[in-house]
């Protein structure tokens, strides 16, 4: 009874090698794993980089921003407030912020900043002012219930860029406005709007070249 079992139990065994021997591997696919597998690695790597910027930087050389040159000139004329700050100069290297501020009395005074920096260039007081002038831009400075900073969060939206200038004046209704310059970060205009220097409301908005 051994021989025949044993005989069989060798041909199974002889027919599971040929079996074995005959079935065809499948080629490639240990490389198409490690390669998916390296795509993978790659891509997640690639997104742990930063994101890149939506749009390009506006104004890049004016790194001290108008805020700045606004408190130095109110630095240098003590209980003065702010008349317009501009920013000049922006095709050259190294462009400037000219701020007026008026004193007490209306008098204003010119200050000077440069825009990379923030350093301070110079402090003048205008000449041909008189008492008038003072008068006029005394009661205008005092008609101003809202800071210039505060018209300019009413204007910020998705495409604001930097601010460029800022004046405070009457506007057809005789009554006081920030009228606030943007450069955009479409770098091919400006945005100038009119805020109520009392109320905040945003009353016009218009799109030109920039200067």
């Amino acid at each position: 009874m051994t021989g025949p079992l044993t005989s069989t139990t060798d041909r199974r065994r002889a027919r599971g090698t040929r079996r074995a021997r005959g079935t065809r591997p499948v080629r490639g696919t240990g490389v198409s794993a490690l390669a998916v597998a390296g795509a993978l690695l790659a891509t997640g790597a690639a997104c742990e980089g930063p994101p890149p910027s939506p749009h390009p930087e506006v104004l890049p050389q004016v790194e001290a921003p108008y805020e700045r040159a606004v408190r130095m000139a109110l630095d240098e004329v003590p209980g003065s407030r702010l008349v317009s700050v501009t920013l000049r100069r922006v095709s050259d290297p190294r462009p400037v912020w000219y701020t007026r501020v008026a004193a007490r009395d209306g008098t204003l005074h010119a200050v000077r900043v440069e825009a990379v920096h923030g350093r301070l260039l110079g402090t003048a007081v205008p000449d041909g002012q008189s008492a008038a002038d003072k008068e006029r831009v005394a009661t205008l400075v005092a008609s101003a219930k809202v800071l210039p900073e505060a018209a300019v969060e009413q204007v910020k939206g998705p495409e604001f860029g930097k601010v460029s200038g800022i004046r405070l004046e009457w506007d057809r209704r005789h009554e006081a406005v920030w009228r606030v310059e943007v450069t955009t970060v479409r770098r091919d205009d400006t945005q100038t709007y009119l805020v109520d220097a009392v109320t905040k409301d945003v009353l016009d908005r218009r799109t030109g070249s920039p200067a």
